[in-house]
């Protein structure tokens, strides 16, 4: 029987075992860097220049995109010697189409590459190549000596059918985990949202994080905006405070117009997807208003429920008092079981769709006026 195919690290966890890898070794003789997520080769190259700039070796950049680019002096640069240091880190970018073989063989580019690397002199190379395969000559070259081969893939952003937690999915992950690097509080929930707001752009991504952290206490959805007509906070929030004519509306808005894809400006309108993502926001603020109106229910107060549940940011406080006060717990707690259900459809081959938040959105209607 067939040894079974070992799974390939995802890019994060590739580039945390490169930086462990530098610090314990310092640079490898070489590196390539392939994959479509642009954002992940440039922190593979910032690793590698820093650890360059720590040996002091001499950094020598090159772009192929870069309208000034000059292929001869890319190739002195890996046959010379450097002149202010003993030894030199080559970066090499776009290098793609500079590799592609010629008639006579092994592209001009490719032969500089592997006689830098034959050279015992510490000199680094890194190439960051989209699209090389992986058994192309310098490939093989740099893995024979020991170099690392980062496969720089896009993160999924979807859930599969069979895991259908928007939470659990690659993209909302790297998210938290960049959030706590930066030190900005982010819930799971939250992470959903600004994934599905912002799209699989890593670095459009980074600046919303950064909104974040020098926003001064104001809420995500101040700072981060919505793309489409409907989104997903508002439809919950319309949906669980009662106002089934409005709930309805941006449900069929919601799936109608779907939420910003990762590339060139489609939207991803997969039920699925959609239908998962709107369920996360109406758990998290059913979650909140149970707890809330249970403690209150309880002789506590307000404000020290509302923190418990971890409602902080102004404009989230004022939604969860209207709604919290136009329910009893009771009705808070059939609401919660009814979301609980559809969570666990949604993990079957029935699913939830659209059908099921119109109906939701006629259950939850309210008939009176708000409790007092």
């Amino acid at each position: 029987m067939a040894a079974a195919r070992r799974r390939e690290p995802d890019p994060p966890t590739q580039l945390r075992g490169l930086a462990a890898a530098i610090e314990r070794d310092g640079c490898p003789r070489a590196a390539l860097l392939r994959g479509e997520e642009r954002y992940f080769r440039e922190r593979a190259i910032e690793l590698f220049v820093c650890a360059a700039g720590a040996a002091e070796l001499e950094v020598c950049r090159h772009d192929a995109d870069d309208p000034e680019f000059d292929l001869t002096n890319l190739l002195n640069d890996l046959a010379a010697s450097p002149m202010f240091a003993s030894a030199c880190c080559v970066i090499v970018r776009n290098a793609g189409g500079l590799l592609k073989k010629t008639a006579g063989g092994d592209a001009p580019l490719t032969r500089a590459c592997k006689a830098l690397l034959a050279r015992d002199d510490g000199s680094v190379l890194v190439i960051d190549a989209r699209s090389l395969r992986a058994d192309h000559a310098l490939a093989k070259a740099i893995t024979a000596g020991g170099g690392p081969l980062l496969s720089c893939r896009k993160l999924w952003e979807t859930p599969p059918p069979w895991s259908p937690d928007p939470r659990k999915v690659e993209l909302v992950q790297w998210i938290l985990g960049r959030a706590r690097e930066v030190r900005v509080r982010l819930s799971a929930d939250d992470a959903v949202y600004l994934a599905a707001a912002t799209g699989n752009d890593l670095a459009a991504l980074d600046v919303q994080l950064e909104k974040l952290r020098l926003g001064g206490g104001r809420a995500l959805r101040e700072l981060v905006g919505w793309q489409s007509g409907s989104t997903p906070w508002r439809v919950a929030e319309d949906l669980l405070a009662g106002d089934a004519a409005r709930a309805l509306a941006g449900v069929e808005g919601f799936f109608q117009s779907g939420m910003p894809s990762k590339s060139g400006g489609r939207r991803e309108l997969n039920p699925v997807a959609l239908s998962a993502i709107l369920l996360a926001q109406v758990r998290s603020l059913a979650r909140s208003s149970l707890v809330v109106a249970q403690a209150q229910a309880a002789g506590g107060s307000f404000e020290d429920a509302a923190r418990a549940a971890g409602v902080t940011q102004p404009l989230a406080v004022a939604s969860l008092r209207e709604r919290v006060r136009a329910r009893s717990a009771a009705e808070w707690l059939r609401i919660g079981e009814e979301v609980a259900a559809l969570e666990r459809r949604v993990r079957t081959a029935a699913g939830v769709d659209a059908n099921d938040f119109a109906r939701a959105a006629a259950a939850w209607k309210l008939t009176r006026e708000p409790a007092r």
